[in-house]
């Protein structure tokens, strides 16, 4: 069959480019490339379209390499402006992204079709310009621009790798491009590309960036959920705070119990309770205990008497109380000793 000659328009939805173009090819042709792509659905596998068309494996291989020649050499001559939008959205991208994640600048040059994605992963697989980055231990299936060589990607992720697995923090990109060697000659949206297609390294809601493995980045119980969005707020939270930033980040589908919550902050020995329902993490300073608990400490630990305002200054720095509630412990409780200069702690 001859070339399709078809003429390119710039806003042409890219699913119907893609349905003209594949007119070229013969109906056997039509099929394997339809199913290997999905573009009516389901990605097949070599042998299910082999069992349907009475093939080998091989040679189905044979005429999807083939089919794929055929359609690249057509794309590449009757469909430039589409082939300069996507390379565009690439470069603005960082020039790499995930199999999975396809930005929905691209899915729109499809008009947002039912099976966009599967229509761009053929275009991606006829562009001289694009190559697929296979999936590894190291690195997620996805795509990246032909200038953009396969060992820059691998560098970069291994660079970061290296550096979370010693100091064991995670950081902001701008942070690691300060802190790493060598990274700040790469921009910025190209690290943070590379970020999205390492299979180690991953990007938290909030921005930071980390090992996957990692609570702080990746939380997966209601535990390290908590634990979370106590790190990301900074600051002390009552528990129906907690659950509903949980529910907020939509970590996954699990409807979020505001009673789960509050029992594994009472389990977790990571969670200080400092006020009526409000927790701190222990990794802050807090301690548990009450405010008698706390008061005690503080005066056994003075060199001398203290003063109230003194006390209540150092009580409120662990504990979310009212004033009243440390004064009333300070006069009621038998081992505060009002002296001169204020109280001290006498053991009975």
């Amino acid at each position: 069959m001859g070339a399709l000659k078809v003429k390119s328009h710039r806003r042409q939805s890219l699913a119907l480019a893609v349905s003209e173009l594949i007119l070229i090819l013969n109906d056997k042709e039509k099929r394997v490339i339809s199913g290997r792509f999905g573009l009516t659905g389901r990605r097949e596998t070599l042998s299910a379209i082999g069992r349907e068309l009475h093939l080998s494996r091989e040679r189905v291989r044979q005429i999807e390499k083939n089919s794929l020649r055929k359609l690249a050499a057509e794309f590449s001559k009757n469909y430039r402006d589409e082939i300069g939008e996507i390379v565009q959205i690439f470069e603005k991208v960082g020039g790499v992204i995930t199999d999975e994640e396809i930005p929905a600048e691209l899915t729109a040059l499809a008009h947002n079709h039912k099976f966009a994605k599967n229509y761009l992963r053929l275009v991606f697989s006829i562009m001289d310009k694009i190559e697929r980055v296979d999936e590894s231990a190291d690195l997620k299936d996805g795509w990246r621009l032909k200038n953009i060589p396969r060992d820059r990607i691998f560098l970069v992720c291994n660079k970061m790798i290296q550096y979370f697995t010693r100091e064991k923090l995670p950081q902001a990109t701008t942070d690691l491009i300060e802190e790493i060697p060598g990274l700040d000659k790469y921009d910025p949206t190209f690290l943070e590309a590379c970020i999205s297609l390492s299979a180690r390294i991953t990007m938290a809601k909030n921005g930071m960036i980390g090992l996957k493995t990692w609570p702080t980045i990746n939380p997966r119980n209601i535990r390290d959920k908590i634990y979370y969005v106590l790190k990301t707020a900074d600051a002390s939270l009552h528990f129906t705070e907690i659950t509903a930033n949980i529910a907020a980040l939509k970590f996954d589908n699990k409807h979020v119990v505001r009673a789960t919550v509050h029992n594994e902050l009472i389990a977790d020995k990571r969670f200080v309770l400092i006020g009526r329902g409000i927790y701190a993490l222990r990794e802050w300073g807090y301690s548990d205990g009450t405010v008698y608990d706390v008061i005690k400490n503080i005066l056994s630990a003075a060199k001398g008497p203290m003063s109230v305002p003194e006390i209540i200054e150092l009580v409120s720095k662990s504990r979310k109380v009212k004033k009243n509630t440390i004064i009333i412990n300070l006069q009621t409780k038998k081992e505060f000793k009002r002296v001169e200069g204020g109280f001290v702690y006498k053991k009975l």
